[in-house]
């Protein structure tokens, strides 16, 4: 079996070799506004996509643009620690990271969240996520009792193989690529 650090290089490569990240994240985008859960939610957790990965810009922007409400990662420090902020595309500033992100003014709690949009370098049929190694999202996950979890990725990154697992990290309940949705 791979170690998880063979994976993660894998699937860096992998992701930042594929072709087309714009249609195929527009693609995802519209897989998304079909999804129930998605338009039933109140304040959906989305992300900013950084390092390849399949980019949910256009939902924040359309949301953005008709006023309707939507949350982002804050990443606070280097040991892990993130929070969800309500986001206004017109209000935002860099990170730990440097990733866009909102301002760190109106907090959404984790138990708070119906669904949270999840990126990864891949993803099993099982749910299961190999992340960047951080640990932000195995950290934030665990809060969110309440939530239903999609993992966003693009086909490439779903592998066919059960990924490894470890006690802290935390399945998701969909999965999201530009080739449909799949119910873990």
């Amino acid at each position: 079996m791979k170690t998880k650090t063979t994976l993660r290089n894998y699937y860096r490569e992998l992701r930042k070799s594929i072709s087309g990240k714009e249609t195929l994240s527009e693609i995802i985008c519209s897989h998304v506004k079909s999804l129930e859960i998605y338009r039933k939610s109140t304040v959906p957790a989305l992300y900013w996509a950084s390092k390849n990965e399949a980019a949910l810009l256009k939902i924040c922007e359309e949301r953005g643009k008709n006023g309707v409400k939507f949350c982002l990662p804050r990443c606070l420090g280097e040991n892990g620690e993130m929070e969800f902020f309500e986001a206004n595309l017109n209000e935002m500033s860099l990170d730990c990271h440097n990733i866009p992100s909102p301002l760190a003014e109106k907090r959404i709690l984790p138990q708070d969240l119906d669904c949270i949009f999840v990126p990864a370098l891949a993803f099993d049929l099982l749910g299961n996520r190999l992340g960047q190694g951080g640990g932000y999202y195995d950290r934030y996950l665990k809060g969110c009792v309440n939530a239903t979890k999609i993992g966003v990725c693009f086909g490439a990154q779903i592998s066919q193989i059960p990924l490894e697992t470890s006690e802290h990290d935390v399945k998701m309940d969909f999965i999201i690529s530009e080739k449909g949705v799949i119910k873990c």
